[in-house]
């Protein structure tokens, strides 16, 4: 993934078991795309019905504690769905801690549109344009910001912090050192040695790189203009070519 080697026993994302599980999951979508022509009704939790919103809960619930059973340490869960749900997770987990990573808009369309396209293609019992795809991932993005926005409102900010991905792959170490101090997860001192033993197995790994039209780049910058100057990113030319 990403040109990262990973296999069945890598971490893999937790949205996968939920799926598993029966839980209402965005990752419907991967075996019935047309779901993805209403992005909203896919991925904003909040407009289930309490009983189905529940059963979601209950099933995450169950999943975590097999994890905390088996591993017998916190559980650290990473899904870019959970970034729709941020406003409803400290109900259920009101003392989970939470890092949003940010990365350059320009560079998450591309890569989640080449994303999209890939899984569809591989697990997708129904057809679904790549037109079609492109406009789920500009409005997915847009419910994405608006969820995170409200769930930064509703959790105590001491149990949140913010990186950017470009921060995170320039100096991964400093990075997650200055994370476990700002969240106060516990001596950072023990991790420090396996992480950097693990960078430097993966020290030859290069980033990928994309390509966008200049009509793809106009239908972002339509979109998501405002919010990429919210953000403060410009235009990523080593990552993102347009032709």
């Amino acid at each position: 993934m990403d040109s990262m080697r990973y296999s069945w026993i890598s971490p893999q994302e937790d949205e996968f078991a939920l799926l598993a599980f029966g839980a209402p999951s965005a990752y419907e979508a991967l075996i019935v795309p047309s779901l993805m022509r209403d992005a909203r009704a896919l991925l904003d939790i909040r407009q289930l019905p309490p009983d189905e919103l529940n059963r979601w809960g209950k099933v995450l619930e169950y999943f975590i504690r097999l994890l905390t059973v088996q591993q017998g340490k916190k559980v650290v869960l990473k899904s870019p769905s959970h970034g729709f749900k941020l406003p409803i997770l400290s109900t259920f987990f009101p003392l989970a801690r939470y890092v949003i990573i940010e990365r350059n808009p320009y560079e998450v369309f591309a890569s989640n549109v080449r994303l999209w396209n890939t899984l569809v293609d591989m697990y997708g019992i129904e057809s679904i344009s790549s037109e079609e795809i492109e406009a789920f991932v500009l409005g997915a993005y847009v419910l994405h910001e608006e969820a995170i926005a409200e769930g930064v409102r509703r959790i105590d900010r001491r149990l949140i912090a913010r990186v950017r991905y470009e921060q995170l792959v320039a100096d991964p170490v400093e990075c997650m050192a200055q994370l476990y101090e700002e969240l106060e997860l516990g001596d950072f001192g023990a991790m420090r040695s396996r992480l950097q033993k693990y960078l430097t197995s993966v020290a030859d790994h290069t980033r990928n790189s994309f390509h966008l039209s200049p009509d793809q780049r106009q239908r972002v910058d339509s979109i998501w203009g405002e919010l990429i100057d919210t953000k403060g990113y410009g235009w990523p030319r080593d990552r993102v070519a347009v032709g």
